[in-house]
């Protein structure tokens, strides 16, 4: 799926908010043209957190338009300006999540083979430096078990809590934790790794 981006001169510049209204109301094509420039690279940044493959994330993002203009007369918001903005990728964002979810599912990906261990559930933290970059910190990510990558993204990232995570994963709470616990210690591993690294060329 693709969109052809028209030069909007001697159109009425549009908001995003003004976007998503008219995409609603009427299913305005230029309406929708705009909302996928404006948000494309966010909603590629999601599913490039949950499959370590280009052309899986570029599908996954083009599906999650589709479906989010699918569904469009389902997204309401009370708010304007900013917040009603942010109201809106957040709705795009749980789109652009539960695609990916799906992707990986559907790749048998995200099955718990191993048992997992209540004693494993100590508190963990990853004290990544500021000065890594985005880039470093997807690297690193992508290292992870599948599993480990998609509890942590959504738990860490997108804000989903244990219980919300069992129910999109299909998996108990106690496994979400587990699986948690095991990506912070293995991004921890990671990091000191890529540390110790760099430091060998300074």
């Amino acid at each position: 799926m693709s969109f052809n981006i028209r030069h909007l001169k001697g159109r009425q510049a549009l908001s995003l908010e003004s976007a998503v209204k008219g995409c609603v109301r009427n299913g305005d094509e230029r309406c929708k043209e705009f909302i996928y420039k404006s948000c494309y690279g966010y909603v590629r940044a999601i599913t490039l957190r949950y499959v370590k493959n280009e052309y899986d994330a570029e599908e996954l993002t083009n599906e999650s338009f589709v479906r989010a203009f699918n569904k469009m007369v389902m997204f309401s918001s009370v708010d304007s300006g900013e917040r009603f903005e942010k109201a809106f990728r957040s709705w795009l964002a749980r789109i652009a999540v539960n695609i990916s979810i799906d992707f990986l599912r559907a790749q048998k990906q995200l099955v718990a083979l191993d048992d997992v261990n209540e004693g494993e559930l100590e508190p963990q933290h990853v004290d990544v430096s500021g000065n890594l970059h985005v880039e470093d910190i997807m690297k690193l990510l992508a290292q992870l078990p599948e599993i480990q990558r998609a509890i942590f993204n959504l738990y860490e990232v997108e804000g989903y809590s244990h219980e919300e995570v069992s129910a999109l994963l299909s998996i108990p709470e106690s496994t979400s934790r587990t699986y948690l616990t095991r990506a912070k210690k293995k991004l921890r591993k990671l990091y000191l790794a890529s540390i110790n690294i760099t430091a060998g060329f300074e």
